[in-house]
Protein backbone atom coordinates (compact mmCIF):
# COMPACT_ATOMS: atom_id res chain seq x y z
CA UNK A 1 0.00 0.00 0.00
CA UNK A 2 1.36 3.45 -0.96
CA UNK A 3 1.76 6.39 1.37
CA UNK A 4 -1.05 8.25 -0.39
CA UNK A 5 -3.51 5.40 0.09
CA UNK A 6 -2.56 4.91 3.72
CA UNK A 7 -3.11 8.59 4.62
CA UNK A 8 -6.44 9.58 6.08
CA UNK A 9 -8.95 11.55 4.05
CA UNK A 10 -8.39 14.60 6.26
CA UNK A 11 -4.60 14.41 5.76
CA UNK A 12 -5.01 14.14 1.99
CA UNK A 13 -7.40 17.12 1.96
CA UNK A 14 -4.99 19.18 4.05
CA UNK A 15 -2.09 18.28 1.78
CA UNK A 16 -4.02 19.15 -1.39
CA UNK A 17 -5.25 22.37 0.20
CA UNK A 18 -1.72 23.41 1.11
CA UNK A 19 -0.53 22.67 -2.43
CA UNK A 20 -3.40 24.74 -3.85
CA UNK A 21 -2.70 27.61 -1.44
CA UNK A 22 1.02 27.58 -2.24
CA UNK A 23 0.34 27.52 -5.99
CA UNK A 24 -2.13 30.40 -5.77
CA UNK A 25 0.32 32.41 -3.64
CA UNK A 26 3.19 31.88 -6.09
CA UNK A 27 1.04 32.80 -9.11
CA UNK A 28 -0.30 35.89 -7.32
CA UNK A 29 3.19 37.09 -6.36
CA UNK A 30 4.40 36.52 -9.92
CA UNK A 31 1.47 38.48 -11.40
CA UNK A 32 1.95 41.28 -8.86
CA UNK A 33 5.64 41.49 -9.79
CA UNK A 34 4.74 41.76 -13.49
CA UNK A 35 2.14 44.44 -12.75
CA UNK A 36 4.59 46.51 -10.68
CA UNK A 37 7.22 46.20 -13.41
CA UNK A 38 4.73 47.46 -16.01
CA UNK A 39 3.73 50.37 -13.77
CA UNK A 40 7.39 51.36 -13.28
CA UNK A 41 8.06 51.10 -17.02
CA UNK A 42 5.05 53.29 -17.81
CA UNK A 43 6.23 55.79 -15.21
CA UNK A 44 9.69 55.93 -16.78
CA UNK A 45 8.18 56.44 -20.24
CA UNK A 46 5.89 59.17 -18.89
CA UNK A 47 8.83 60.91 -17.18
CA UNK A 48 10.87 60.76 -20.39
CA UNK A 49 7.98 62.32 -22.31
CA UNK A 50 7.67 65.08 -19.70
CA UNK A 51 11.40 65.83 -19.93
CA UNK A 52 11.21 65.89 -23.72
CA UNK A 53 8.21 68.24 -23.59
CA UNK A 54 10.02 70.48 -21.09
CA UNK A 55 13.03 70.73 -23.41
CA UNK A 56 10.77 71.47 -26.39
CA UNK A 57 8.97 74.14 -24.37
CA UNK A 58 12.30 75.71 -23.36
CA UNK A 59 13.45 75.82 -26.98
CA UNK A 60 10.14 77.31 -28.09
CA UNK A 61 10.31 79.91 -25.32
CA UNK A 62 13.83 80.90 -26.37
CA UNK A 63 12.73 81.18 -30.01
CA UNK A 64 9.78 83.35 -29.06
CA UNK A 65 11.97 85.49 -26.82
CA UNK A 66 14.48 86.01 -29.65
CA UNK A 67 11.68 86.76 -32.11
CA UNK A 68 10.16 89.28 -29.73
CA UNK A 69 13.50 91.05 -29.30
CA UNK A 70 14.10 91.09 -33.06
CA UNK A 71 10.62 92.48 -33.76
CA UNK A 72 11.06 95.08 -31.05
CA UNK A 73 14.28 96.23 -32.65
CA UNK A 74 12.71 96.30 -36.10
CA UNK A 75 9.79 98.36 -34.91
CA UNK A 76 11.91 100.62 -32.73
CA UNK A 77 9.72 99.93 -29.74
CA UNK A 78 11.01 100.90 -26.35
CA UNK A 79 10.23 98.62 -23.46
CA UNK A 80 9.39 100.33 -20.23
CA UNK A 81 9.83 98.66 -16.88
CA UNK A 82 7.69 99.34 -13.86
Amino acid sequence: MSLWQSASKQARSTFLGSIAFTTITIVTVFKLKEYEFDVRRKGIIRDDERRKQLIENSIEYERNEALQQRLALEQNVTVTSN
